[in-house]
C-alpha cells in the first residue's frame, strides 16, 4: 500500500504549460502592459486553481486547467491588455492545433469539443460583471479574479465578488485573507 503511486492525468496540460514557457522564454518586458514574470506566475497558478475549482464544481479538471493556463495568451503574444479576451481566440486555437500536431499522439489529442470549451472560457473571462450558465466561463472568471487577489493585485468589487465565490467553493472565506 505505501508504495502505491497515484497519478493525476494531466499530461496534455503539462505539455501546454511547457509550450507556453518556451514561447515566453525570449520575450522581454519592453512595451508590455504586464510583465512576463507576472504572466508566468499567472499561467501556473491559474491552472492549479482551475483544477481545484473544477473538481469542486464537477467540471473536467484538465480542460479547466488548460483554459486557466492560456486565458491570457493574447497578452503573452502581444503584450497588450486591451481586448485580450476576444483577441485570444486565434492565438489559443493556433496553440492547441500546434499541440495536437506535435504532441497529440503522445499525450492525447485535445478534441474539437474541448477546444471550443477552452476558447469560449478564455474569450469571455474578462467579462467579470456578466454571469452566465456556462460552468467553464464562470470558472475562468473566478480563477482569474482569485489569482489576482492571492498575488496581492488590486481587487476591485467585481473581482472581490468572484474571489469570494471561488473561496466559498473551497470552504474558505474572503475575510480570512484581509
Amino acid at each position: 500500500m505505501a508504495n502505491d503511486i497515484v497519478n493525476f492525468p494531466v499530461n496534455r496540460l503539462n505539455c501546454i504549460l511547457d509550450m507556453l514557457i518556451e514561447e515566453m522564454r525570449n520575450l522581454t518586458n519592453e512595451n508590455r502592459d504586464q510583465s512576463i514574470e507576472w504572466s508566468i506566475n499567472h499561467v501556473y497558478s491559474c491552472s492549479q486553481l482551475a483544477k481545484l475549482l473544477a473538481v469542486k464544481r464537477g467540471l473536467d479538471p484538465e480542460i479547466a486547467a488548460i483554459a486557466g493556463a492560456i486565458h491570457d495568451l493574447a497578452i503573452i503574444k502581444t503584450g497588450k491588455f486591451e481586448n485580450h479576451g476576444p483577441a485570444g481566440d486565434a492565438y489559443i486555437r493556433n496553440l492547441i492545433h500546434k499541440y495536437n500536431a506535435d504532441f497529440g499522439n503522445k499525450f492525447g489529442l485535445i478534441e474539437n469539443e474541448e477546444i471550443e470549451i477552452i476558447v469560449l472560457a478564455s474569450v469571455h473571462h474578462s467579462e467579470k460583471t456578466i454571469f452566465t450558465d456556462n460552468g467553464y466561463i464562470e470558472l475562468i472568471k473566478d480563477v482569474d479574479s482569485l489569482d489576482r487577489f492571492l498575488h496581492g493585485k488590486d481587487t476591485y468589487a467585481h473581482y472581490e465578488e468572484r474571489s469570494t465565490k471561488a473561496l466559498r467553493d473551497l470552504n474558505l472565506n474572503f475575510s480570512d485573507f484581509k
